[in-house]
């Protein structure tokens, strides 16, 4: 079986000599000083010859987003499933009991969160993320991985592959139907998230047996990306941000490690989206200028979204002249989208709905909610009406903007009426989700209204 650290290399699509540089430099970032980038120490690290420096795991732990405590407490190499998603042994045995985790592990708190940083654990930003990005665009720029050849793999491991060519075409058929479950979906985005979560994880094992390289490699990286956006979507639903960057993450580095153009952009663009979020929209437009470059000629879809992250990032600067630019750009998508959508009226109302958030965030931004008022209330009414088509995972999220959008208009009654409807839409409100909600209602709990809706979540547990 597979080194776990030879999984999550595999998994980032780096070489040994790449992973040992980014070590160094998380090594370097964190305060522990210099260490050497030889490809030699992960090839010892991952045939289990050696066992690395504590600074060392530090280090690789910052870059998988395990928290530090985890290291010390599980010990090398068992900490190092906190990020795979596989069972940890609680004992330490090979065969003993396993506690399953999903993969980034609890969100963490606030206390545990990068000091002067308003965002929740994320892992890259600023100068560190356009290096990044900058380094998978040059990846791109260069020759497509010749599909014809399969790279240094011993035999054993490609006819073990090979015979494994059922079970990726079922994965892909799986992928395919969560990816429509994105759109429109009854089924709680926690549900979606642990399958999600099961399906990348096969990847994952079958890629680190396979190896990147020839036909089998690329499809398994491509597989990987698209797995990867599903776990990384579906963790924004719930208002898991870390987590969800660190997916895109993995799917953009898939993506260019296959040398596929629009796999990548849709990652950028998807890890943008993330960004924006978390109120960061100076990366989140850097990113979106990164996906544009790989891939000028977006699928309408991926164009729809990238158009509407931009309106709001402009919109979060003050630059209101480019936002109603981009959001021009993101209405001459939709018409695309909607003409192209393969699921009828469903990804019609979906991308609808991406149009009427996109532009209720912009004017909310801008400081003039009530120009947001009619997208806010379209929204509303989209997502709950009786008969009306079925949500998307990310109704929960949306309706943060509604609650948030009346409550700067002062219309309480509104904002409260919006906390119960996305209670019954939901069923269990996502933990994080509940406890953003309850911050923004919390200045106005005296207000009888808001007091009833504040009650509403006490029954969903706090993070």
């Amino acid at each position: 079986m597979a080194h776990p650290l030879t999984v999550l290399r595999a998994v980032l699509g780096l070489s040994q000599p790449e992973y040992a540089r980014l070590v160094a430099r998380a090594h370097d970032e964190l305060g522990l000083g210099r260490t050497a980038a030889r490809r030699e120490k992960v090839s010892r690290w991952e045939s289990g010859r050696i066992v690395p420096e504590h600074s060392a795991q530090l280090a690789m732990a910052r870059i998988h987003g395990v928290p530090a405590r985890e290291v010390a407490r599980l010990g090398w190499p068992f900490w190092l499933h906190l990020a795979t998603g596989d069972g940890v042994p609680l004992d330490g045995a090979r065969d003993g009991p396993r506690l399953y985790l999903p993969r980034g592990g609890p969100r963490l708190p606030a206390s545990e969160r990068p000091p002067g940083s308003a965002l929740p654990g994320f892992v890259l930003r600023g100068d560190r993320l356009a290096a990044q990005v900058n380094g998978l665009l040059a990846r791109l720029a260069g020759p497509r991985p010749a599909l014809g050849r399969e790279q240094a793999a011993p035999a054993a491991q490609v006819a073990q592959v090979a015979q494994a060519v059922e079970r990726i075409d079922w994965i892909e058929a799986r992928a395919g139907a969560l990816e429509q479950q994105m759109l429109v979906s009854l089924l709680p985005a926690r549900l979606l998230l642990a399958a999600a979560h099961t399906e990348h994880r096969q990847v994952t094992h079958l890629l680190a047996a396979a190896g990147p390289g020839g036909a089998t490699g690329r499809r398994l990286l491509l597989l990987s990306a698209r797995t990867a956006l599903l776990c990384s979507g579906f963790s924004c639903a719930l208002g898991e941000l870390a987590d969800a960057e660190r997916h895109a993450l993995t799917a953009v580095r898939a993506g260019a490690a296959a040398g596929d153009r629009d796999v990548s952009a849709t990652a950028m663009t998807q890890l943008a989206r993330h960004h924006l979020l978390a109120s960061n929209a100076a990366d989140a437009l850097g990113l979106l200028r990164a996906a544009r470059t790989a891939a000028p000629d977006l699928p309408a879809s991926t164009a729809l979204e990238l158009h509407n992250c931009e309106a709001s990032a402009f919109a979060q600067l003050g630059r209101a002249t480019e936002a109603g630019r981009a959001l021009d750009l993101a209405a001459e998508a939709f018409t695309a989208a909607d003409r192209a959508a393969t699921g009828a009226a469903t990804d019609s109302e979906a991308y609808r709905r991406f149009v009427a958030i996109g532009r209720a965030s912009v004017w909310s931004f801008l400081g003039r909610p009530a120009r947001a008022r009619p997208q806010l209330a379209a929204l509303a009414d989209s997502l709950t009406a009786s008969g009306g088509s079925t949500p998307s995972p990310y109704s929960a999220l949306w309706f943060l903007y509604v609650v948030n959008g009346h409550l700067a208009l002062g219309e309480l009654d509104v904002a409260a009426d919006a906390v119960h409807r996305i209670r019954a839409l939901t069923g269990e409100l996502p933990l994080v989700l509940a406890s953003d909600l309850r911050q923004l209602l919390a200045p106005h709990r005296n207000e009888r209204l808001l007091r009833e809706a504040l009650d509403d979540l006490g029954a969903t547990r706090t993070p």
